[in-house]
């Protein structure tokens, strides 16, 4: 009896630990941060040596905003961030632990940031569909320049302005608190 107490035991505890590892959520990205740094690296960028006019621009933002989303104090996510540009002008960030700027296979979208021309706001959405903005107003020349180079690359994709502006934020109370139950995300230590 003492062998099959023990055995329970042993059963009952390998069960809990294998449900607690697989029912881990991932870390979210903290989508205020997101939007904090993505707006000063525009309007830093607008003093920068890479002040140039052309699509040279762009990718010049793209590599100084991912070198400040890695910079951030505190942090928008845990490991590396890699920014990419997609078709339709929104940036994307995805996770990149080997520091390449490149999406390789395996690593994950961790946000999104589009820019809504009729609200004046950047919106950066995670993975889950959580979504957070940040209003702007006027810029200089080079991140009108940016913005610019956002919208229409939008247009070109098709999208239509109207479905940004009928988004509507998260809350910052609901927001906060999803990322509070959020895990660690990392497979070698749990929260």
């Amino acid at each position: 009896m003492k062998k099959f107490n023990t055995l329970a035991i042993a059963s009952s505890i390998a069960a809990t630990l294998f449900l607690v590892g697989c029912t881990q959520s991932v870390e979210r990205p903290d989508l205020d941060r997101v939007l904090d740094v993505t707006s000063d690296t525009l309007y830093s960028f607008e003093n920068s040596a890479a002040n140039t006019k052309d699509d040279k621009a762009v990718d010049a933002f793209v590599k100084e905003l991912a070198s400040n989303m890695n910079k951030a104090n505190p942090k928008v996510y845990a490991d590396p961030v890699g920014i990419m540009t997609k078709e339709d002008g929104a940036f994307v960030g995805f996770q990149d632990p080997n520091q390449n700027m490149v999406k390789d296979s395996g690593e994950e979208d961790l946000f999104t940031v589009e820019i809504d021309s009729e609200k004046n706001r950047l919106m950066a959405t995670d993975a889950t569909g959580a979504m957070r903005d940040h209003s702007f107003s006027g810029a200089g020349l080079l991140a009108g320049f940016i913005l610019g180079s956002m919208l229409s690359r939008q247009r070109a994709a098709g999208v239509n302005p109207k479905s940004l502006s009928s988004r509507q934020a998260t809350s910052r109370s609901a927001y906060q608190s999803a990322r509070s139950r959020s895990g660690s995300g990392s497979h070698s230590s749990g929260k």
